[in-house]
């Protein structure tokens, strides 16, 4: 079967997935050489992709010096808190790097409201990519490593949110409603403007959505909005593939 938005790669299993993502992120970082971006994304679908970064051949075979890391979306919590996003990746990847370590841009957070945070990586963004908006001739990500919740959001772009899922200007933007703790997402604009969208998704319970995007049957939900320049990508794993594993 052929999806109806992306390519579908099916890994046997969650360490199959993570030993795919962390293959493509290498294969990435080599063919972009001096420099590259990689946007990062949270949860706990990744954490394993990022533990198996860590460990060789990833951990010595990748030119970290030359990535700029950048988060999807990031609760609104200091990097030290159990829920951080980032706090996590450091804690799965960066922290157990030996060598030269990747420059990361985390979302601010002290002394600022979470809307000044979102107006302040917003800045850093557009900092790092030097042009506004982004030239589809000069995406802004190399790879985008993205998840999906099984309602369908993806970063923090939540369903039924028009603030979030209809802007065309921002990059960044808070999140102050639909989950119990207040977020930083990056929007469309910018996590379209890339080579390289890779949804990274396991278990069951992703199934019926999954089904759903792949199908056409459902467009609404944010992870069906994605429309990269380049390539979109789904890693999943069978449990999550269901009839679509072959």
């Amino acid at each position: 079967m052929t999806p109806t938005l992306g390519e579908i790669r099916v890994l046997a299993d969650p360490a199959a997935l993570a030993e795919a993502g962390a293959a493509l992120l290498a294969e990435t970082a080599a063919a972009a050489g001096r420099r590259c971006v990689i946007g990062l994304a949270g949860g706990s679908t990744p954490r394993p992709l990022y533990q198996r970064l860590a460990a060789p051949p990833y951990r010595t075979g990748i030119d970290w010096a030359a990535i700029d890391c950048v988060l999807g979306d990031e609760r609104f919590v200091a990097a030290d808190d159990p829920d951080s996003n980032l706090g996590m990746i450091r804690t799965a990847l960066f922290d157990r790097l030996d060598g030269p370590k990747p420059r990361i841009h985390p979302v601010p957070f002290a002394g600022l409201t979470v809307a000044q945070a979102a107006q302040e990586y917003e800045r850093t963004l557009h900092a790092l990519h030097g042009t506004d908006p982004p030239d589809p001739a000069h995406p802004f990500f190399d790879l985008c490593l993205l998840g999906m919740g099984d309602d369908g959001h993806t970063a923090s772009l939540l369903p039924g949110q028009p603030l979030l899922l209809e802007e065309r200007d921002r990059w960044v933007l808070p999140v102050t409603q639909g989950r119990p703790e207040p977020r930083v997402t990056l929007t469309y604009p910018v996590l379209d403007s890339a080579r390289l969208i890779a949804i990274v998704v396991s278990g069951a319970g992703k199934r019926a959505m999954l089904d759903a995007i792949w199908s056409g049957r459902e467009r609404a939900a944010p992870a069906a909005r994605l429309r990269p320049t380049g390539r979109l990508l789904w890693l999943v794993d069978r449990a999550a593939a269901g009839s679509w594993a072959g």
